[in-house]
C-alpha cells in the first residue's frame, strides 16, 4: 500500500506492507484522511517522518475475530488507541488512557489497522469527506463548546480560525450563539462569515477587547474559545470573558501564560475547560449537526489524491484553507 512521509516541508509516498487484522484489530480501506495543524511539525522537520495523520474515515476492508464490525462497514477510524478497560475507556474518553496499546501506525495512508471499538459506523447518508470532520475539524470543539453549555443564549469569542476554530465557529452557530471570531488571516476571517459568524476581526488592526466591551455593554461575552494555542490569544479570552463566564483551551499551547487565580478566576467567578478530543457517546450528535448544518461543507476547503499530496501539504501550509482532505486511492 501507499503511506504519506514527511519532511523538510515536503511531502511524498512509500510503499510499505498491507496491515493484517488481528483479534479486535480490524483493517479499515481508509477513504478520506484530513490535514490537522500538529501534522505540520513533521512536514516543517528534517529528515523522514512515518506514519502521520489521526483522522480519517473509511470501509472495514478485514477482520479476525472482530464481532462489532463486518467487511464493508463505513466507519470513522478514530485517533490513538486505548486498553478498552480503564475508566477513562469505559466511559468513553479513551483519548486519556494511559495503557495505550501501540498504535494503528497513522492515517495518512491506504489501510489502517485499528480497534473495533473505536471504530463506530457512519450511516450512509454522509458522505466520506463530510463525515472525516468528525475528527479534529469538529471533536476538539464540540467537547469544548458542550462543556461549556453554550447555547443560543450566549455570546462567544473565538480567537484562531484554522480548521478547528473553524469548526467551532460552524458548531456554535448551529447552537445559536452570536460569534465573534478573530484571526489575522484575512481568507479565514471571510470563511468564518461564510459560516454564519457575526464578526470577523483583524487582531493587528482592531482592538478587540474594547470592540468586545463596547458590544456587549461592558460586561464582556458569555463564553470564549481559543483555538489557535497562541498565548495573547489565550490571555484575550480570559480578559473578554464577562463575570461568571467560562474560557475554553482546544489550541496546544506547551507553555505558560500569565494567569492570577484571585484577580482572573475567584473574584470573577470564571471557569476555564480544556479539551482534547471529544467523547465517544458525541458520535451521533456530530452526526445530526453534518445532516442538519448545510454550512458545515464551507469546513472542507480543498480535497487532494495521494498522487497530489505534496500539493496538499503545501496548500495547508499556505494557511489560505479550511481543512484539506487527502483522498487516499483518487489520483
Amino acid at each position: 500500500m501507499k503511506r504519506v512521509v514527511l519532511g523538510g516541508q515536503r511531502a511524498w509516498l512509500e510503499d510499505v506492507p498491507d496491515p493484517t487484522p488481528e483479534g479486535e484489530w480490524v483493517v479499515v480501506k481508509m477513504h478520506s484522511s484530513p490535514i490537522c495543524g500538529s501534522d505540520m511539525h513533521g512536514y516543517h522537520a528534517d529528515g523522514d517522518h512515518h506514519g502521520g495523520g489521526h483522522e480519517g474515515v473509511g470501509e472495514v476492508a478485514a477482520v479476525d475475530t472482530a464481532h462489532r464490525l463486518k467487511v464493508g462497514d463505513r466507519v470513522l477510524v478514530n485517533p490513538a488507541s486505548g486498553c478498552g478497560e480503564c475508566w477513562r475507556c469505559r466511559s468513553g474518553n479513551y483519548i486519556h488512557c494511559r495503557s495505550m496499546p501501540p498504535g494503528s501506525g497513522g492515517h495518512f495512508a491506504q489501510y489502517v489497522r485499528k480497534q473495533e471499538w473505536l471504530c463506530p459506523k457512519l450511516p450512509d447518508d454522509i458522505g466520506y469527506d463530510l463525515a472525516s470532520l468528525m475528527g479534529c475539524g469538529l471533536s476538539p470543539a464540540y467537547q469544548a463548546l458542550t462543556r461549556m453549555g453554550v447555547s443560543a443564549f450566549h455570546s462567544l469569542l473565538v480567537t484562531g480560525l484554522g480548521p478547528v476554530g473553524l469548526g467551532a465557529v460552524a458548531l456554535a452557530k448551529f447552537l445559536g450563539a452570536e460569534v465573534i471570531a478573530v484571526d489575522p488571516e484575512p481568507w479565514r476571517r471571510e470563511r468564518a462569515l461564510l459560516i454564519g459568524a457575526e464578526e470577523a476581526l483583524d487582531p493587528t488592526e482592531v482592538d478587540v477587547l474594547q470592540f468586545v466591551r463596547d458590544r456587549t455593554g461592558g460586561e464582556g461575552v458569555h463564553r470564549a474559545l481559543d483555538a489557535s494555542g497562541k498565548p495573547d490569544a489565550e490571555r484575550l479570552c480570559i480578559d473578554a470573558v464577562r463575570a461568571l463566564g467560562k474560557v475554553g483551551f482546544i489550541g496546544e499551547n506547551p507553555n505558560t501564560i500569565e494567569y492570577g487565580p484571585s484577580n482572573d478566576g475567584i473574584r470573577r467567578g470564571i471557569e476555564i475547560i480544556a479539551a482534547w478530543h471529544q467523547n465517544l457517546t458525541s458520535v451521533d450528535d456530530l452526526i445530526t449537526f453534518l445532516r442538519r448544518f448545510p454550512r458545515a461543507a464551507k469546513l472542507i476547503s480543498h480535497t487532494f489524491g495521494f498522487s497530489q499530496v505534496n500539493e496538499a501539504f503545501a496548500t495547508f501550509a499556505g494557511r489560505q484553507s479550511a481543512k484539506v482532505v487527502l483522498r487516499p486511492w483518487g489520483n
